[in-house]
């Protein structure tokens, strides 16, 4: 899985779409209070797309994420909100450098997940494209 601006000027490769789901799994299970401030960023997460002129807002919403995420110890990820029993693959074999769900979802490459999603967000909006999640 992808996120890319749709001109294609920023491209990051996510990984599964597994990893996606439980971020949005520990957002909706974890966070509530915070819902209604992030409705962006759930939209995005939800269905993938975010408009130009959203961008930036939605990106800011990450990052407000990020720091609660950052609160919530990795054991406490949600893997699958519609199964909480199901256990997460990563359970009982995590980084020591894994302090909280903040730093424990990563790209396919190493990078950290939600600073990618962040980056072509804030690239979208400054150059005027779409995001979309492939």
């Amino acid at each position: 899985m992808i996120i890319r601006t749709v001109d294609s000027k920023k491209i990051a490769e996510l990984g599964t779409s597994d990893i996606l789901y439980s971020i949005y799994s520990t957002v909706e299970v974890r966070l509530g209070k915070l819902k209604k401030s992030i409705p962006l960023a759930l939209d995005f997460l939800a269905s993938g797309k975010c408009n130009a002129s959203n961008a930036i807002e939605t990106a800011r919403q990450f990052n407000l994420i990020r720091d609660e995420l950052s609160k919530i110890p990795p054991e406490k990820a949600v893997y699958d909100m519609s199964d909480l029993k199901k256990p997460a693959p990563w359970l009982g074999n995590l980084s020591p450098v894994v302090t909280s769900c903040a730093n424990l979802y990563t790209t396919s490459d190493g990078k950290d997940l939600l600073y990618e999603i962040v980056c072509v967000l804030v690239c979208g909006g400054y150059s005027g494209s779409d995001v979309e999640l492939q």
